[in-house]
């Protein structure tokens, strides 16, 4: 049974549907907001900043997880230069799916973005050459605590994880397209 966090964006919905159509696998999708894309997708509401909705929800619905792929997180850079508590959200998020991962000893695949790398205009060689120590925006900020947090989990509770950056995520179900 896979859970998706951020099921209804636009990532977590062609997840959802690409991992839905193979047989053995069960999918079960969580989000602040309904999936408008798909309706049919099996997505509750679930606010992952709130402490005691997410842990609720996990003790009634996610005891027999074996994979959780977070993906959910406010996404928009610029959203986050005009409203930079929702990074800090973006954090809590992750601390609360990595969280879930440690105590349950299942492994996570964390939805990160190229924007770890800070400046656009340096040339980009190698995972080495992330820049940690300078983030260029508040949203920048939250993936790379995001990833640090990730890092620290496998290394002090040896969670299994795999990280994936993401860069010019566009398609099917994007909302800025319409």
């Amino acid at each position: 049974k896979i859970l998706i966090t951020g099921s209804s964006g636009q990532i977590g919905t062609n997840l959802f549907h690409h991992l839905s159509a193979i047989d053995g696998y069960s999918v079960l999708g969580i989000d602040k907001r309904r999936n408008d894309w798909d309706p049919s997708l099996e997505t509750h509401i679930v606010d992952m900043a709130d402490a005691d909705q997410s842990e609720s929800f996990a003790r009634q619905h996610l005891e027999d997880v074996d994979l959780v792929v977070h993906l959910a997180a406010y996404a928009k850079v610029f959203e986050l230069v005009e409203h930079p508590d929702r990074a800090l959200e973006n954090i809590t998020m992750t601390f609360r799916a990595l969280e879930f991962c440690r105590r349950r000893s299942i492994p996570i695949i964390f939805g990160s973005s190229r924007e770890v790398y800070g400046d656009i205009e340096r040339i980009i060689t190698g995972e080495s050459d992330a820049d940690f120590v300078i983030a260029e925006s508040p949203y920048s900020a939250s993936k790379i605590s995001g990833e640090a947090l990730t890092y620290s989990y496998a290394r002090c509770y040896g969670l299994n994880y795999l990280i994936f950056r993401f860069s010019n995520v566009y398609g099917r179900f994007d909302n800025d397209l319409v």
